[in-house]
């Protein structure tokens, strides 16, 4: 009997390599607190991984405008956001290539940092803008196959409202609009993914157009793999 062999498979870089500088930042900082080259008082994640309002004459603020999604509070977060990141990028690199959503979530990435530095006293970091992409993505792509994922909405209500109970909670008040400010780091969040994904809401009404039946490939094939496989050549072009 022939033994089976087995192929390593390098099947998501850009979520891979997010997902590995993502838990190397945070551990950087765990080990080498006390001997990196930091302003007193601060630490790595909280000077070069964190973002909030800009001086447009120092070089480092522009670089903050990308690695604030590198920066981590804890290991709970850590691990949350890795898995998050790791199964919800693996689709997306399958369906539509890698170069594609590292652009978009550097997109992401740049409007969650600009929004931010525009917001005074606003301070930001954490991957939460590039999960939100990864499940808008996720639902376009299924939306543009004609059908409507119960489970993508189920993923995109339960990390909104895990994030906005830990970011509610230590405020402790009962008042509104206290609350609301509370959840201004999440809003801006949620409008990093929105633009992020821009590049795929304009090419959505282009995949989404039906083939007539008479144009359709082959007789077995069905009409969810023709709407993906538009969408992926949209996503390329």
């Amino acid at each position: 009997m022939a033994h089976k062999k087995y192929a390593f498979a390098f099947d998501a870089p850009v979520t891979t390599i997010l997902v590995i500088c993502y838990a190397a930042v945070y551990a950087l900082d765990m080990t080498l607190r006390s001997r990196l080259p930091v302003p007193d008082g601060q630490t790595l994640i909280s000077w070069l991984f964190s973002c909030s309002s800009m001086n447009l004459r120092a070089p480092l603020d522009y670089v903050r405008l990308f690695c604030h999604v590198l920066g981590s509070d804890g290991w709970s977060p850590l691990l949350l956001n890795s898995v998050l990141l790791l199964l919800l990028g693996r689709s997306i690199e399958e369906s539509s290539g890698s170069p594609p959503l590292a652009v978009m979530l550097l997109l992401s990435a740049l409007a969650a940092g600009v929004i931010t530095s525009l917001i005074p006293s606003l301070s930001t970091r954490g991957p939460d803008a590039l999960i939100f992409l990864m499940i808008l993505l996720n639902f376009l792509i299924c939306l543009s196959a004609g059908s409507i994922s119960c489970s993508w909405i189920l993923v995109f209500l339960a990390f909104t409202a895990f994030r906005s109970y830990g970011l509610i909670m230590p405020t402790a008040s009962k008042s509104v609009p206290l609350m609301l400010q509370a959840c201004i780091p999440l809003f801006v969040s949620l409008a990093g993914g929105i633009a992020g994904c821009l590049p795929a809401f304009l090419l959505l009404p282009k995949a989404g157009k039906r083939r007539p039946a008479s144009q359709k490939k082959g007789k077995g094939r069905s009409s969810y793999a023709d709407d993906e496989e538009t969408l992926v050549g949209s996503l390329d072009v």
